[in-house]
Order: C-alpha cells, then structure tokens, then sequence
C-alpha cells in the first residue's frame, strides 16, 4: 500500500512552485531549502543534484513507473498536477545548454530587472546585458550618495563586436516600466473581451482561409484530373492512328500528369483536415486567453521572480532603439485583441 508523506509533499510542492513560479535553479532551491530548516530525509542539507531529480520524477503527479511501463494517474498519490510538471519539464529543456543561446526561459531570476535574456538592440541586433554603475558623491550634509545606475547594455557595441549606431544603453527602471505598461494594457484588453467573443471572431477568420485554400486546392486537382483524363483519351486517338501527338510524348505528359495529380490529391486531402480542425482551434484560442488571463491574476501580487517568469512566458524579444522606441514579439497570437492598442510600443504578435 502506497500513501503520501504529507511532510515531504510540501517540500515536493515548493521545489516545483519555485522552479516554475519564480524561475529558481536547483542550486537556488537548495540554497533556500536548507536556510529555512528543510533537511533531508536522512537529516543531511539538500543537495541541487537531488533537486534535479524531483524535478523529474514523474511520480509526483501519480504515475507509477517501471522501466517503461506507466501506470495510470492515481489521484490520492497525486502531489502536483499534470500541467505544473510538464512546465517544469519545459523549463528544464529550455534551459539546456543546446537551448542556451535562444533562451525562451530565463536562465535565472535574480536581481531587480524584469527582462532576462529577452531582451536586444533594435540597432544591431545585439543583446542587451545588465551593468551596475556605483556612484559616490559626498554631499553638503556631509552624507555619502551611493546611489546606483543599472542599465540595460548593448553588448555588440560595448565589445566592438558591431557597428553599431544606437546608444550604448538604456536605465534599466525606465525600460522595465514600459514594458510592464505594454503587459498591462495586454491584461487589460484581454478582459474586455469574452471568450464567445473572441472565439466567435477566430474561428470564423480561420475557418474562412481554410475553406478557401481546400477550395483552391480542390479547383487545382480537379483541372489536373480532366488534363490527365484527356491525355489518356488522346493516347487512344495516337493507336489508331488519329492523333498529331507521338506515344512517347504523350507518355511522358501522362506521367507528369500523373505526379501532379498526386501531390493535388494529398494537398486536397490535407486542406479538407486542416478545414474541419475547428474543435482544436477554438480549444487552443480558449487556452491561450485563459492561461493570459492567469497571469494578470498573478502578476500585480507577484515578486519579481515570478514576474520575470510572466514576462518571460508571454514575450519571445523585445527590440529597444533609441529614446525608448520598443518592438515586442510575443509568444501567443494576439491579433485579435492588440488591435489598435496604444502601449507606447510597437507590437508584433507572433506565435512560437
């Protein structure tokens, strides 16, 4: 008889809700584990490597494992859901060395800035990097100002790496409030607009564009299918000796007809799938407006880990140029509802 240590599930469910709420690392979680008393079940501080582990277990979801025999979920040993397991597992992916250098996650979020790894110079294309500049300055009341600048650097022009004509760098704080403005008014429209709404609109621009490229397609095979019948029909005429076209001429056009009609076939047959794919894409389009309308819940009571996640998640790049001008590429379609838009940036909705 299997049951859950309820103790040790609560450790289970703050390791998962830091790597995929606040974007901690396993060496992070270690670290913050073991300065707030969760030891280990042999009494020893935790170790990332064991981190990394519970990340991956499958286990804690309910399912049993042997070899590569699954089990089906069992929901009394279920300690964290299905979806929270499979973000950690995207999390984990994103963040391997081979997907290191198109980041889709952040790396880590430390530190106060918003942005993390996301971010470019709309100049030369180069990413933007953090730096800290200190400032000592003895005032009249004889205290010392130590404020400090932290900015967003162009790391192609500081390093020479290219030409480029833009500024060197942009104060960090302004450039987070204006993308934080965009996230919100994103929220915002995305509130304003109900979901029979905007799925009303989607599915019937998608369902149009399917129609009329199966139509297109189907127009294309039926032409190749009356050529090809009329090339087979002329063959008989050159038998007997009533055609102007040579057998093997005609032969070969037959086998080029052939071909094409073919492909046609198969285009015609994928279009009409593609046509009657309407379940899946309301479904999707549901998906992606719920899982936005979560993170507003989320994002005005959040720390700044768990917003850098947010941000992270809803926004592939973003593009600053000079005095601030921002292109902001985002993970979900959001065609139908940053239509006119005024977020003080440019928006390019595209999907991943």
């Amino acid at each position: 008889m299997l049951k859950v240590n309820e103790t040790e599930a609560a450790v289970v469910k703050i390791i998962f809700d830091k790597y995929v709420k606040e974007g901690f690392g396993p060496q992070r979680t270690a670290t913050f584990l073991n300065n707030n008393g969760y030891r280990a079940r042999t009494g020893k501080m935790r170790h990332p490597a064991s981190i990394r582990g519970i990340l991956g277990n499958l286990t804690y979801t309910g399912v049993l494992r042997c070899g590569d025999a699954r089990s089906e979920q069992i929901p009394e040993l279920k300690i964290i859901s299905t979806e929270q397991f499979e973000a950690a597992q995207h999390i984990r992916e994103a963040r391997s060395n081979e997907n290191r250098k198109t980041p889709i996650v952040p790396l880590n979020t430390k530190g106060e800035s918003l942005l993390a790894g996301n971010v470019y110079c709309g100049h030369c294309g180069a990413r933007l990097t953090l730096t800290t500049n200190g400032r000592y300055r003895k005032l009249s009341c004889g205290l010392v100002d130590t404020t400090q600048c932290v900015r967003y650097v162009c790391y192609g022009k500081t390093r020479k790496q290219t030409q480029c004509d833009g500024p060197t760098g942009y104060t960090m704080h302004l450039l987070d409030e204006q993308v934080e403005q965009v996230i919100r008014n994103v929220f915002a429209r995305m509130k304003g607009v109900s979901k029979s709404e905007l799925v009303a609109k989607r599915y019937e621009e998608e369902i149009t564009q399917r129609k009329e490229h199966y139509a297109a397609v189907n127009a294309a095979y039926t032409k190749a299918a009356g050529e090809l019948a009329d090339l087979k029909a002329e063959i008989i005429r050159s038998i007997r000796g009533e055609s102007a076209f040579p057998k093997d001429v005609l032969a070969e056009l037959i086998r080029e007809n052939e071909t094409k009609c073919l492909q046609l076939e198969a285009d015609a047959e994928q279009a009409k799938n593609a046509m009657v794919e309407t379940e899946a894409i309301t479904k999707e389009l549901q998906r992606q407006r719920d899982e936005i309308l979560s993170f507003a819940d989320l994002y005005d009571s959040a720390g700044i880990e768990a917003k850098k996640m947010v941000v992270s998640a809803m926004i592939r790049r973003v593009e600053v140029s000079r005095d601030y001008k921002l292109t902001i590429y985002f993970n979900f379609n959001l065609d139908q509802f940053l239509h006119g838009l005024d977020c003080g940036g440019t928006i390019q909705a595209g999907g991943v």
